[in-house]
């Protein structure tokens, strides 16, 4: 997708890393905030760029967190959710940042 471009791959990896990282943010905020609709607007913002990157993790936490409001689920599963969350983002930064060295 990138053809080898090395300086396209280094403007996408820094644009990458800044949206996981709000995205992460956002994310834990919100789900423990209880705040489905700012949650939603953090999920489809990262969405794109999650299934370009074929990070179906990402995508199914996702699902699972509005599964989780949805049943009203107490919070220590939201803070499960939250957690596991930031172990994938933090993975996905590891090898964003990797790409840039």
């Amino acid at each position: 997708m990138l053809y080898g471009d090395e300086e396209y791959i280094h403007e996408f990896a820094e644009a990458a890393i800044v949206s996981f990282t709000e995205f992460k943010e956002n994310f834990v905020t919100f789900l423990k905030q209880r705040d489905e609709v700012n949650l939603r607007k953090a999920g489809h913002k990262i969405k794109p760029v999650a299934q370009m990157l074929g990070i179906q993790s990402i995508l199914d936490e996702y699902e699972t967190s509005k599964e989780l409001l949805w049943s009203n689920k107490d919070d220590a599963e939201l803070k499960n959710s939250a957690k596991r969350m930031s172990e994938i983002c933090d993975q996905v930064l590891g090898e964003l940042k990797d790409l840039l060295s």
